[in-house]
């Protein structure tokens, strides 16, 4: 019987102060939400990055209840300080799945330094924004460029289960119907 694959995930500065400004904010949170609620199903470690709280406020307080690491940050990228985050698994046999704002600048640099350090990654379209839509598009197509895989929440979490006999295949799919 093969490994399950390893997985860990990033959730780059969904913080609530960018409510007004990010196209389709609530949606984001939501799928989030169903990603980090299928983590726990499936023992799936996630981080939480705020960019500069004290300025910027925290995390939406929807996702405070998964009660996971928070790491503050004011690089662009969560990745990168003056040393590399130590929260970030860095084995390259763990995928990192990245969500988060905004997809152009912290998810943008996030995934280019995971790429450059020759980690495997995974967008999530659905779960990534911007202030523009234009510039979403523009970041989803220049990572996949660079070599992220870019997915739906519903594409991953199915290609983690593999299979409807997967034990956590019933209370998974309730996430996404």
């Amino acid at each position: 019987m093969s490994k399950q694959p390893a997985f860990q995930i990033l959730v780059v500065d969904i913080q609530e102060s960018f409510q007004p400004h990010i196209a389709n904010y609530q949606h984001i949170v939501e799928t989030a939400h169903k990603l980090l609620s299928a983590a726990e199903l499936l023992a799936i470690p996630a981080v939480v990055f705020e960019q500069y709280p004290k300025g910027l406020g925290h995390t939406d307080s929807s996702l405070l209840q998964f009660n996971l690491d928070r790491y503050e940050k004011t690089t662009f990228s969560a990745v990168r300080g003056s040393e590399p985050n130590p929260t970030i698994n860095m084995d390259p046999n763990v995928t990192k799945v990245v969500i988060g704002l905004e997809s152009h600048v912290c998810v943008y640099q996030t995934v280019c330094d995971l790429l450059t350090l020759a980690q495997p990654v995974i967008v999530i379209a659905d779960a990534v924004g911007s202030r523009n839509t234009q510039h979403k598009q523009w970041a989803i197509e220049q990572l996949r460029y660079q070599g992220a895989v870019i997915m739906s929440l519903e594409t991953l979490l199915f290609d983690i289960l593999k299979d409807a006999k997967h034990p956590q295949f019933k209370a998974v799919s309730k996430l996404i119907r």
